[in-house]
């Protein structure tokens, strides 16, 4: 007499893919930003999430609409190839409440959000 086990059902199988992020820097001085992109890489880590891009603008004398580097990072989430813009600060964006809420709105209708890495 031969005994046949039933083999195991399958495993439901857990999405291996990580929610992906765009690192924003601001460069307004000549040294580099490492407090703020290593602030940035301990929050995306602590959330689990993937960082697909960092972006470093030098270009922070112009308001956020017109900056290309910013602008290219908020394609990436029309593009759906990240969630999310993570950020040192408000300041990264704008010094200016209205026209950092007003690039936040951009980043939503887009379908991602704007998070700021407290320290």
């Amino acid at each position: 007499m031969k005994l046949h086990r039933t083999p195991p059902a399958p495993s439901p199988q857990i999405p291996t893919e990580c929610f992906q992020v765009v690192i924003y820097l601001d460069k307004p001085s000549p040294a580099f930003p490492e407090l703020e992109m290593r602030s940035c890489e301990a929050y995306a880590l602590a959330h689990h999430w993937d960082v697909t891009l960092t972006v470093l603008d030098d270009e922070t004398e112009k308001p956020p609409g017109q900056r290309p580097l910013l602008l290219a990072a908020l394609q990436t989430i029309k593009d759906k190839t990240a969630g999310a813009i993570l950020v040192p600060s408000k300041a990264a964006i704008s010094p200016i409440g209205g026209e950092f809420d007003e690039f936040v709105a951009q980043v939503e209708k887009a379908g991602g959000f704007l998070q700021v890495a407290c320290r």
